[in-house]
C-alpha cells in the first residue's frame, strides 16, 4: 500500500511539473505571438510611412513629366521644371542612402565610431548642415546647449547628429513659417546617466500643458526611423509625445552618458586644424574621363596636385613611382580593377603612408568588405558629397603631419 501511495506521489509531482512547463511554454508562445504582432503592426506602420515619403518627391516629378510635354516651346518654362526635377531626384537620393542605412544598421555586423563627445558641438553643426532649409522656410532653429556645461556622451558623433537632423527634418515638415525649432540637452535619470535631447517646436513647448498620447515613431518615416534605430543602438532610445489630433510630434532622444570623461593619453597632442597645411600629391585613378576632369578640377580648386590615371595598371605603377599622399581609385578600373591593383601594391610592399580610398558605384556589405580586405582606408559610393573627399583629405593631412593614422581605420561613408 506504502508503495502505491509513493508512486501516486511521484506521478502526481511529475504532473504538476508538467503542467508548470506547460504553462511557462504558453507564456513564452504568448509573449512570442505578441512581439510578433507587434513587430507586423511596426512594420505596416513604417511602409506606410516610407511610402508618404515617396509620394512626396514623386509628385512633383511626374507632374514635371506632363509640364515638359506641354511647354515645348517655353525655354524658360522647361528650364525651371527642370530645377524642379533635379531637386527631387536628389530627395530620392536622399531616401535610398537612408534606407540603405537603416538597413545596414538593422543588421548584426552594424557598428558604431564610439568615443566619448560634448554634444553642443554636434548640435550646433545639424544647425548649420540644416541652414538653408530653415532658412528657406523662415524657421529659427534654438541650440539649448552650453558648450562645457553638459556630460559628455558615449557613441558616434556623426550618427548622433545624423539623428538629431532627422528629427529636425521631421519638425520642420510640419511648422509654420517664421516659427522657432528647439534643440534642448538635459541630463536626465535620477543618477544622471541619461542625455536627453528634446526637439519639438518652441510654440508647443510653450503652450500650456496639455494631455499626450504616444506616438509610434516607425509610423512618421524614415528619417525618424532610421534615428530610432540609431539611439537604439548607442544603449538609449527615442521617444515621441503629442497632443490627441496633432500632427506636430515632440522628441525625446535619450543618449548614455560617460561616468567620467576619458583622459587624453600623455604625450598626444590635439589635432590641429589642417587648413594652412601644405598640398597634398592626389592619385585619381578612374575610366570614366568626364568624371575624372570634373573631379580633379574641383582637387585642384582646393590647392592640391592631381596626377590622373585611367586604368589599374598604371595606378599601380604610378603608386610605386611616385607615392602620393592619397589615391581615389575606382574599383572598377579596366585592365585591372581597383581592388586587384591594390592588392598587387601591398604585394609590391605597399608604402604605408598613402591613404587609399576607393571610389564605386555600388556599396554593399561584400563589395566594402573586399575593400578592406584589399586594403581600401576608405569607401565612397558615387556620387559622393564633397565634405566626404574634404573629411579623407583632412585625415590625410593630419596624418602626414604626425598627428594621427588615416591609414588602416576603414571609413566607409554613403551607403548604396
Amino acid at each position: 500500500m506504502s508503495s502505491m501511495t509513493d508512486e501516486l506521489d511521484r506521478t502526481r509531482s511529475a504532473l504538476a511539473d508538467a503542467q508548470a512547463a506547460l504553462a511557462s511554454l504558453r507564456a513564452e508562445l504568448d509573449a512570442a505571438v505578441s512581439d510578433a504582432q507587434a513587430a507586423h503592426r511596426q512594420r505596416h506602420a513604417f511602409l506606410a510611412g516610407l511610402a508618404h515619403d515617396l509620394r512626396n518627391p514623386l509628385a512633383p516629378l511626374s507632374n514635371g513629366l506632363e509640364l515638359l510635354r506641354l511647354t515645348d516651346n517655353d525655354p524658360a518654362g522647361r528650364l525651371r521644371t527642370r530645377g524642379i526635377m533635379e531637386r527631387q531626384v536628389g530627395h530620392l537620393m536622399r531616401i535610398a542612402d537612408d534606407l540603405s542605412d537603416l538597413a545596414r544598421l538593422s543588421g548584426t555586423k552594424a557598428t558604431l565610431q564610439s568615443g566619448t563627445f560634448d554634444v553642443a558641438p554636434v548640435l550646433q553643426g545639424v544647425a548649420e548642415r540644416l541652414a538653408a532649409t530653415l532658412q528657406a522656410q523662415e524657421l529659427t532653429l534654438d541650440i539649448q546647449a552650453a558648450p562645457g556645461t553638459l556630460p559628455r556622451v558615449r557613441g558616434d558623433a556623426a550618427r548622433i547628429g545624423q539623428a538629431v537632423g532627422h528629427l529636425v527634418a521631421d519638425i520642420v515638415r510640419h511648422t509654420e513659417r517664421g516659427s522657432v525649432i528647439r534643440v534642448a540637452a538635459n541630463p536626465a535619470g535620477a543618477d544622471g546617466a541619461m542625455l536627453v535631447v528634446s526637439v519639438a517646436s518652441a510654440a508647443d513647448l510653450d503652450d500650456a500643458p496639455r494631455p499626450l498620447e504616444d506616438v509610434d515613431c516607425a509610423a512618421l518615416g524614415l528619417g525618424v526611423a532610421l534615428a530610432a534605430q540609431l539611439a537604439s543602438m548607442h544603449g538609449g532610445g527615442l521617444q515621441g509625445r503629442r497632443p490627441p489630433g496633432a500632427r506636430r510630434v515632440r522628441f525625446e532622444l535619450a543618449l548614455p552618458v560617460e561616468a567620467a570623461a576619458a583622459e587624453a593619453p600623455a604625450g598626444v597632442a590635439a589635432r590641429p586644424p589642417v587648413n594652412g597645411q601644405p598640398a597634398l600629391r592626389v592619385l585619381l585613378a578612374d575610366d570614366d574621363r568626364d568624371f575624372s576632369q570634373g573631379f580633379a578640377s574641383m582637387l585642384e580648386l582646393l590647392g592640391h596636385r592631381v596626377e590622373i590615371v585611367h586604368d589599374g595598371l598604371e595606378a599601380v605603377s604610378c603608386m610605386l613611382a611616385s607615392s602620393p599622399d592619397i589615391a581615389f581609385i575606382d574599383v572598377g578600373l579596366p585592365a585591372l580593377d581597383g581592388v586587384e591593383a591594390v592588392r598587387r601594391l601591398r604585394g609590391h610592399g605597399r608604402p604605408h603612408d598613402i591613404v587609399l580610398v576607393a571610389v564605386a558605384s555600388r556599396g554593399g556589405a561584400e563589395d566594402r568588405a573586399r575593400a578592406a580586405e584589399a586594403g581600401f582606408d576608405r569607401y565612397l559610393v558615387k556620387p559622393f558629397a564633397m565634405e566626404d573627399v574634404r573629411d579623407a583629405l583632412d585625415a590625410t593631412q593630419a596624418a602626414r603631419a604626425g598627428l594621427e593614422r588615416a591609414a588602416g581605420r576603414f571609413a566607409s561613408t554613403r551607403p548604396a
